[in-house]
């Protein structure tokens, strides 16, 4: 039946060592419905939908579903009972293929051997909905990450779940790819598939959801049912960071004033980095933003200027003098640094501490100590913690423990303490929540402002670019296509020339 309630945690408790991640975490979910998950990173979301899908064992309280207490001791018995998580961290194998991905755990035999074109047919069943043409004969390490996520989403569905929960479905997926998952979720909850979606996008959670739980500081501290109670993003904001602020910082878009501080010329056509001809100019103080449909070379350019596509033809002079790039010491020797979006694989050494992962690019520059200057480090570490305000415990909790937020974070203080020129930025709000995303982008704009330096922004989610640039560039097969300025830049105007309609 139809809003017949499938699932209630009552009182969830989970600690972590000494950091108590949920202290109070009730959640209710009923069938054929939508119900967002929210709150700042650390709040308690991820863990609660963890225990729930049987990743992490609760201290205390109780999850109750079909009318049944239940205590998974992993998530292979919930996807068996029929709760399915896609991860925001991928569980997915990389050596093996798509269709491989998306029925692992769930495979058939044909007689003695295993079903290999009924497990193709069902992953192209799926996959034909999520993302139509997609060939599930490659490999996942050959993918984006865009597409991985979209296989992360087609394994959940492989195992036909009662409830379904996504932890940041959206982050990786351009615009198309969300609006094919959100008509896929409508097709679940009609068919009366309970649904929890978390996301960092509130205009997201406006379209999809039916209702919303706010977590705050391991507890949850407010329902609310958009069937009875208006859609007031403020007030969820205020719920989510405990005060009433506003999301944005005031935009503030006009021309650059600055003088030039770079300039790129990159010509490069390979059979998966691919630049054609891309010139611009970055000046001081500059917010210039990078933008368009995923994968048209936004990435590849930032990781050019970056030095880490040595055989990536680049012409750049920064301050009027030539350098190259061939690798990315030489880079950071000349202050132009990146901020990765994808922490788990290119940012992080994630079983290392905050503090080790704030120093280790100091190690590698020329000139460095041999001895590592200790009190010196420490101060500035604990400096950067305070400044992007990164929930941990100290400088030397292992980075794994933190939330995927607060992780990101930890990205962005290794180069705080570095004398910036040039900040390159690879979609870094990407999984970090609304309060922290201000923090994060009010502290680069004073940066960009107050110190002249220049910002190269490359966002996955339109609304940064709408907030925050100056000028934007649109990218489309490897080339820039379109500059927009001053009111020029909106999600109408970015639409139309990612999509070369105007």
């Amino acid at each position: 039946m139809k809003n017949e309630i499938i699932l209630e945690a009552k009182g969830v408790k989970k600690c972590f060592g000494g950091v108590v991640a949920l202290s109070n975490g009730n959640l209710r979910c009923r069938k054929g419905r939508i119900t967002g998950l929210l709150g700042a990173n650390g709040s308690g979301k991820s863990t609660i939908s963890k225990i729930i899908a049987g990743v992490y064992k609760p201290d205390g309280g109780e999850i109750h579903y079909n009318g049944r207490i239940v205590h998974y001791r992993n998530p292979h018995e919930a996807r068996q009972d029929g709760i399915a998580l896609v991860f925001q961290n991928l569980s997915l194998v990389p050596d093996l293929t798509v269709w491989q991905n998306v029925v692992l755990g769930i495979e058939r035999n044909r007689g003695l051997f295993l079903d290999d074109e009924g497990a193709r047919l069902l992953a192209r069943e799926i996959l034909e909905e999520l993302y139509p043409g997609f060939d599930v004969e490659r490999k996942v390490s050959e993918l984006s990450p865009g597409e991985m996520q979209v296989v992360e989403v087609a394994k959940a569905l492989a195992a036909n779940p009662q409830l379904l929960i996504l932890d940041e479905p959206t982050a990786s997926l351009e615009q198309a790819q969300v609006r094919s998952l959100f008509a896929c979720m409508r097709t679940l909850a009609q068919k009366g598939v309970a649904m929890i979606f978390t996301s960092h996008r509130l205009w997201e959670v406006m379209e999809i959801c039916d209702e919303v739980t706010i977590f705050r500081n391991g507890e949850d501290v407010a329902t609310i049912d958009f069937d009875t109670e208006e859609k007031d993003p403020e007030k969820i904001i205020g719920y989510i960071t405990g005060e009433q602020r506003k999301t944005v910082v005031a935009v503030n878009h006009g021309k650059a004033s600055g003088d030039v501080l770079l300039r790129v010329k990159v010509k490069s056509k390979t059979r998966d980095k691919f630049l054609d001809d891309v010139s611009f100019e970055l000046h001081e103080g500059e917010i210039l933003g990078i933008g368009g449909l995923a994968g048209q070379g936004q990435e590849e350019l930032m990781y050019a200027l970056a030095g880490s596509y040595p055989n990536v033809r680049c012409e750049i002079e920064l301050k009027g003098k030539k350098i190259r790039l061939h690798r990315p010491q030489d880079a950071i020797r000349h202050s132009i640094l990146l901020v990765p979006g994808d922490r788990q694989r290119e940012g992080l050494f994630l079983d290392h501490s905050v503090y080790d992962n704030a120093i280790f690019p100091r190690l590698g520059l020329r000139g460095h100590p041999l001895w590592i200057p200790e009190r010196e480090y420490r101060r500035m570490c604990e400096e950067a913690v305070r400044i992007l305000s990164i929930k941990t415990p100290g400088v030397d909790a292992p980075v794994n423990t933190l939330s995927g937020g607060n992780q990101q974070k930890v990205v962005v203080a290794r180069w705080l303490s570095f004398d910036v020129q040039v900040l390159l930025l690879a979609d870094p709000a990407k999984g970090v929540d609304v309060g922290a995303k201000r923090d994060l982008y009010e502290y680069i704009v004073k940066l960009a402002r107050e110190k002249k330096i220049g910002v190269l922004l490359y966002a996955s989610d339109n609304e940064e670019f709408v907030e925050y640039c100056d000028r934007l560039l649109i990218m489309y097969e490897g080339q820039i296509v379109a500059t927009l300025q001053g009111d020029e830049i909106n999600d109408d105007a970015i639409t139309a020339a990612s999509m070369r309609v105007r």
